[in-house]
């Protein structure tokens, strides 16, 4: 991406050097990108189009977006803001549409062009306040998470400096398939990359400042002295105060997750050895580094309080079961691969890598269109309804029902949705074979076989949400059935269970979600808002 915007691609043979990234532009009216904030992608696309708004007007010769593309960025900023809570609904649709409206308003002659520039100033000014207020806030709150655990001590920091000239010997060691030792570049904290390219990917460098007085920005500082002078020392980053590395916990661990991320450091004999060196010296504070995701089958990291979290890498989920139980195979023992061999239609298998983020509704809807085959002019509204539709008839309970009810009004079925998390019902925890009738009416030797709610939220933290019937806590399903200490023992010990693994379990009486509506919705509501306020659904 070129540096001036991340929805422009630089390409030699236009006439001015750049194309529009039509694709990452549709991704974002979809969805959230991966590697961009919305309050960030938000900004960048509507500078763009406020730029191409009033070069149009002129004799066109900077145009960078047609007609068409125009018409996708403007489509996409609506989205986006809409997830950000901003109202931007220009009377226009695209390049045509605004000439249209010109002309219409009288803007066609002398001083024509000043204007539609004053025009378009009033239309984006409002838009670029709103998202620079947000961003104020959002930098201010993460500078907040940022310094507020404080673990990571000064000498924890200068072990992961002086460390790497043995870490490094020890790649150098390792012999190669042929049984030659390897001789290996230094270990550089931007790998194959350059300090530059590796700090774009965690910093805006156009907005931040420079050291030097001759340059206006961090980016321009940074070229001059790592790369053409190539000045600085190589452990600089951890003293620029600038960055963060050196005084906040999260940021260094951000920055050292990012060392190891494949496209910075393709070779994965050196990230082996970097990450237990990493996790090695950072226990000694309480973190470590695990494996969060794969690109291509080489492994992401991101950073977490040892104990936090539920470790290992999902593979696959199995939920929203509305008919008889699914017969599963093991389809690759040695990968150990599953295969549904009977009863595939009436469960739902989500299958995709799980992000860093964790589940967003906007992940479920994604697959959960391309499962259907749903036509692109299906909105994510009317993809949502449909969605949220099939995970209903999982739902066995009336209480049940009002939970997943209350969450889908206040989070799923809105247009701005695509941010949260995705609440799944009905999941399997564990499986047996056999159904309770097989088995006699006992109980599975695992334990608890379904979840009634999950929530996969960031730092691989997984939410249990379990509504409780009579049946969990009483003999019999009739009125005044007596209380069975056996069963809420049993409850008790699956809950431990998951714990350890480090999941949360919260649960719900049955009875307190049948009572007043208006009291059961605002209960829920100061529920989710309280359990969300607790796991910020943003990327670490």
């Amino acid at each position: 991406m070129l540096p001036g915007n991340p929805f422009l691609k630089g390409f030699s043979q236009t006439p001015n050097g750049t194309i529009f990234d039509s694709a990452r532009v549709e991704q974002l009216r979809r969805g959230p990108l991966g590697d961009l904030a919305d309050v960030d992608a938000a900004l960048a696309l509507a500078r763009l189009t406020w730029d191409e708004l009033v070069e149009y007007g002129t004799e066109r010769k900077n145009l960078r977006l047609d007609n068409v593309e125009i018409a996708v960025a403007l489509r996409a900023l609506r989205a986006v803001l809409g997830h950000l809570r901003i109202v931007f609904d220009p009377p226009f649709r695209d390049q045509s549409g605004f000439h249209q409206y010109w002309k219409s308003r009288g803007m066609s002659d002398a001083g024509g062009w000043a204007k539609r520039r004053a025009y378009l100033t009033d239309l984006f000014e409002p838009v670029l306040a709103q998202l620079e207020t947000i961003e104020d806030t959002q930098t201010g709150q993460q500078a907040d998470r940022d310094g507020a655990a404080g673990q990571i001590t000064e000498v924890t920091r200068r072990r992961l400096i002086d460390g790497l000239d043995a870490v490094r010997k020890k790649i150098m060691d390792e012999p190669a398939e042929g049984g030659a030792p390897v001789e290996r570049p230094d270990l550089f904290w931007w790998g194959t990359l350059d300090e530059v390219a590796f700090l774009d990917r965690l910093y805006d460098l156009d907005r931040m400042p420079s050291l030097d007085p001759r340059y206006a920005t961090a980016r321009l500082d940074l070229i001059q002295h790592c790369i053409n002078n190539d000045d600085f020392p190589a452990d600089w980053i951890y003293r620029d105060e600038r960055f963060g590395i050196g005084a906040h916990d999260g940021r260094l661990l951000r920055f050292l997750a990012e060392t190891l991320h494949p496209v910075v450091r393709p070779e994965q004999v050196e990230v082996r050895h970097l990450h237990a060196f990493y996790s090695s010296v950072l226990a000694h504070d309480g973190y470590e580094l695990v494996q969060v995701d794969q690109i291509s089958g080489a492994p992401i990291f991101a950073g977490r309080r040892i104990g936090g979290g539920v470790s290992g890498t999902m593979k696959n989920i199995i939920f929203a079961a509305d008919g008889p139980k699914p017969e599963i195979v093991l389809g690759d023992a040695v990968n150990n691969d599953i295969r549904i061999v009977c009863n595939a239609e009436n469960c739902l298998v989500y299958d995709r890598p799980l992000k860093p983020e964790g589940l967003t509704w906007a992940d479920l809807l994604s697959w959960w269109r391309d499962r259907q085959s749903l036509p692109t002019e299906v909105s994510d509204l009317d993809a949502g309804r449909d969605l949220c539709n099939r995970l209903w008839r999982s739902l066995a309970s009336k209480p049940e029902q009002v939970l997943f009810h209350a969450y889908a009004r206040a989070y799923l079925l809105r247009e701005d949705t695509t941010r949260c998390p995705a609440l799944i019902p009905q999941v399997y925890l564990h499986y047996d074979p056999q159904t309770r009738r097989q088995r006699g009416g006992k109980d599975s030797v695992l334990g608890r076989e379904r979840m009634d709610f999950l929530l996969l939220l960031p730092h691989s933290t997984r939410v249990v949400l379990e509504v409780d019937g009579q049946q969990h806590y009483a003999d019999g399903m009739e009125a005044g059935a007596v209380a069975s200490p056996q069963l809420y023992s049993k409850m008790a010990a699956e809950d431990r269970a998951l714990r350890l693994k480090g999941y949360e379990v919260y649960r719900f009486g049955g009875h307190e979600l049948t009572r007043n509506e208006a009291a059961v919705t605002a209960m829920l509501q100061e529920f989710f808002e309280a359990l969300l306020a607790k796991h910020p659904f943003t990327a670490p």
